[in-house]
């Protein structure tokens, strides 16, 4: 069987659709003739939920049953380089000033950076300003020192900004390179590999890819998960946007193929390259996950299901709640045949129940294990899906949607009025895609009337849905691999 090295960053996490995306892929391409070496960098993330650690471990053991190969790179975090940098600087003067410092960059590392391509936190200023106030209320009146506080906390933010705009281009996982390099070259050299797929976000996978393709001359497909340049919510100086746009062009000016997840993704990546040929290839559901056992288990209540973070309330549930809230005022609806479970983060949803009178509607139930999410979007009458209702959702599908096709249950879906989230739910039919306030409505009551006249809801999928398993996934890229001369 022909061997293909896949460059992911993203492949270990737990709920990540990247994760998903990319084991898929690893899991189902032999069935079309190539087989997966998996470059992944080891994980050094400590988990608080005892079940995500079990996950992982499981995740690892059910890799030594399959038909891929994963090998594991060291890989040091972006700020914890610096931090061991500066430790290992201090550690030369006085033992508790080199602690004491350790530790306050550290802490200050960790919450102005994340591990991907924005590197400001929202918490920047208030973080900066605090820090600052308390030093300066020592020595000057209040008044004086929340305005020196501002202007430094300003002048320290931007700093920040010009800082992270340099140390982390082209991206925070930039420190992964050379340990995936040099494991890569003696994979290909050992395996015979003939080919690369390598998968962003990080564009870090990509860099290493085209130096693999520079050096071995093999067939490279580069999958853009999330553009880069092109990425409507990665923002950079001009200076660096400069830079960065003349390297993603340097950068795939070697690649065969470029994909993306869909055909407005690929529309748009298709203006920076003319020249490219670019493929749509979606992600999708695995098969295993659908099962027979998808019955309601709320046989009294139509319940809708919501899994999943709410993004600092970018995905907002208001027009839900005030659709219903509206609906009962007006009698339609009878409160005691809805309810809705909300499992993941609670962001702002107890306030806004509340707001609009439905708090007893709602249920929150937390975080839960992914397994058991699965359960409960199948048990579930109706499955609810939000997303931010901006005109740069338009070319983005969630990976949630995936997990409702495999659940074979009705949706209900709020967000941006066009886009490929859209047309997904019109072309398979499983529900309603809606982003205003009479949409929803009609939507709800449509449910609702559905379910009062037969205690059930009839899931209409049609055909088009098998054309979002993960295994067509797999078989895209097969094909295009076989496509490359």
């Amino acid at each position: 069987m022909k061997k293909v090295l896949l460059i992911a960053f993203y492949f270990n996490q737990t709920n990540e659709i990247a994760s998903k995306r990319l084991r898929g892929l690893a899991k189902y391409l032999p069935q079309f003739g190539w087989e997966p070496i998996v470059i992944v960098p080891k994980s050094n993330l400590e988990y608080e939920n005892s079940f995500e650690n079990s996950f992982e471990s499981h995740l690892k053991n059910s890799f030594k049953n399959s038909n891929f190969k994963v090998i594991e790179t060291d890989y040091e975090y972006m700020t914890d380089r610096w931090v061991n940098k500066f430790k290992n600087k201090t550690n030369k003067t006085k033992k508790d000033t080199a602690i004491k410092s350790k530790n306050e960059i550290k802490e200050f590392n960790k919450d102005n950076f994340n591990n991907q391509n924005k590197i400001i936190s929202k918490n920047n200023s208030e973080t900066t300003s605090k820090t600052t106030s308390e030093t300066t209320s020592k020595t000057t009146s209040e008044t004086t020192s929340k305005t020196t506080s501002k202007t430094i906390s300003k002048t320290i933010s931007k700093v920040i900004s010009i800082a992270g705009e340099i140390f982390a281009y082209p991206d925070g996982m930039k420190y992964w390179y050379e340990p995936a390099i040099e494991v890569s070259k003696e994979t290909i050299e050992i395996n015979n590999v003939e080919a690369i797929i390598s998968s962003s976000w990080p564009v870090t996978s990509h860099i290493i890819a085209k130096d693999l393709k520079k050096e071995y001359n093999l067939k490279w497909i580069a999958d853009l998960r999330d553009l880069w340049n092109l990425n409507p919510y990665i923002k950079h100086t001009f200076i660096r946007n400069y830079f960065e746009k003349k390297l993603e062009i340097r950068t795939f000016e070697y690649a065969d193929v470029l994909t993306t997840t869909t055909e407005l993704a690929s529309k748009k990546l298709k203006e920076l390259h003319p020249q490219k040929k670019i493929c749509t290839v979606m992600s999708g559901y695995d098969i295993e996950d659908i099962t027979n056992n998808n019955t309601p288990k709320n046989q009294e209540k139509l319940n809708f299901t919501y899994a999943g973070s709410l993004y600092g309330g970018k995905r907002d549930p208001k027009l839900l709640f005030k659709g219903i809230s509206e609906l009962i005022h007006e009698n339609k609806i009878n409160p005691l045949l809805l309810s809705l479970d909300f499992y993941g983060d609670n962001f702002g949803l107890k306030e806004t129940a509340t707001e609009y009178g439905i708090e007893d509607l709602v249920n929150i139930h937390g975080t839960i294990p992914h397994e058991e999410v699965l359960k409960k979007q199948k048990e579930s009458k109706a499955l609810l899906l939000l997303s931010w209702n901006n005109k740069k959702e338009e070319m983005f599908l969630p990976g949630k949607i995936y997990e409702y096709l495999a659940a074979k249950r009705p949706v209900l879906s709020i967000g941006y009025k066009e886009g490929s989230l859209k047309d997904l739910i019109e072309k398979t039919e499983i529900g309603y895609h809606v982003s205003t306030l009479e949409e929803t409505k009609n939507s709800i009551m449509k449910f609702y009337n559905n379910f009062n006249e037969n205690k059930v809801l009839r899931y209409n999928g049609n055909s088009e849905v098998n054309k979002y398993s993960i295994i067509s996934t797999a078989q895209k890229f097969g094909s295009i691999l076989d496509s490359i001369k």
